[in-house]
């Protein structure tokens, strides 16, 4: 393995830990992404050095998200790995949204009821920091929605 492909290697891992899965499933993605062919289990973990259970665990949820597709041949399960960056990206404003900024913003808007005059300065700075970060992300999502729409009509 050259270094770009090290490297290469080295930044999807990071890319898909940022996005929620392990360093494994990451490893696993970006070593299917480069092959030219299906690969087996035994393959893998033979690539990565790490334990054949630990590649399956990885496999399997990466087939479930729809990253992976698996063939089988006889007995012998064959995985190719699907490119997704940009339908994993476009989720990431909507899911920072819901799971994120708008629960915080309700629970210091909370706070600032309950605070005292001292503290409301500051907890009123951090709620306008979250509304502005709230409009950029549903432009970000509103942008996304309208190239979607472009792609698909054109």
């Amino acid at each position: 393995m050259d270094s770009s492909e090290r490297k290469f290697i080295e930044i999807v891992e990071r890319i898909m830990i940022r996005w929620g899965y392990s360093a494994t499933e990451g490893r696993v993605y970006a070593i299917l992404l480069l092959s030219n062919r299906p690969m087996t289990i035994a393959e893998l973990a033979e690539s990565t050095g790490l334990s054949r259970s630990s590649i399956s665990v990885s496999l399997t949820k990466l087939a479930r998200e729809y990253l992976v597709t698996c063939r089988r041949k006889g007995k012998t399960k064959y995985f190719t790995a699907t490119p997704a960056f940009l339908e994993k990206f476009l989720q990431q404003p909507k899911e920072i949204l819901e799971r994120e900024v708008r629960p915080l913003e309700k629970i210091v808007e909370s706070m600032i009821e309950k605070s005292n005059e001292e503290m409301k300065p500051r907890l009123g700075a951090i709620l306008n920091d979250l509304k502005k970060l709230e409009c950029v992300l549903e432009l970000i999502i509103r942008l996304e929605e309208e190239e979607s729409e472009c792609l698909t009509n054109g």
